[in-house]
């Protein structure tokens, strides 16, 4: 007898569950930020969660592009979605940036990604050792893990995530989904899915 493992047909693959997808907007005007929401519900689904204006001031980095006195703040989605196509919707969140632009500048800065029951994962447009390419010019940046009931920030997590700043929010994220995945098994259960 051989110990060779048999390959495992195509179909017995287990398939990842959806995800609660989200997004960190960056932002000086309300008016800009609304837009963007405008068109990520359009894009995405409605909003289900829109998180407090945290002051974005621990880095210079957009002061060029976007100017000062930024803001950012998380919204996640209603709709659950497949962690497997983050790449394409970095792809659209950057339409919706170039959308949005002004005299050639971005406006609003939309970190896309998801959250599931045991980390936040973001998608970028830019590769540093910590990230994972997806395709497509896509990385897909782990930026918290859970842990002990809370997020825990990563070395490599960007400096206002380490603080915490976002911890309720991604708190309450997370109850969601949960809950949204526990209808969806019951749901199954009930066979009226």
């Amino acid at each position: 007898m051989s110990d060779t493992p048999l390959p495992r047909e195509a179909g017995s693959r287990p398939e990842p569950p959806p995800v609660k997808l989200l997004a960190a907007i960056l932002y000086r005007e309300e008016a800009r930020l609304e837009a963007a929401l405008r068109l990520l519900q359009q894009r995405f689904s409605l909003v289900d969660l829109r998180g407090a204006a945290h002051p974005f001031e621990l880095t210079d980095y957009y002061r060029a592009e976007m100017g000062g006195g930024l803001t950012r703040t998380l919204v996640s989605f209603e709709a659950l979605v497949d962690p497997g196509e983050l790449a394409g919707y970095k792809r659209a969140a950057a339409g919706i940036e170039d959308a949005l632009r002004l005299g050639g500048k971005r406006t609003v800065n939309i970190d896309i990604g998801y959250l599931d029951a045991c980390k936040l994962v973001l998608a970028s447009f830019k590769g540093r050792g910590n990230k994972v390419y997806l395709g497509r010019g896509v990385w897909a940046d782990l930026t918290l893990m859970y842990e002990k009931g809370r997020f825990q920030p990563l070395p490599w997590s960007f400096p206002d995530f380490r603080q915490r700043r976002y911890d309720a929010e991604l708190l309450r994220i997370r109850r969601r989904y949960k809950a949204q995945l526990a209808d969806r098994l019951a749901l199954a259960r009930s066979g009226t899915e």
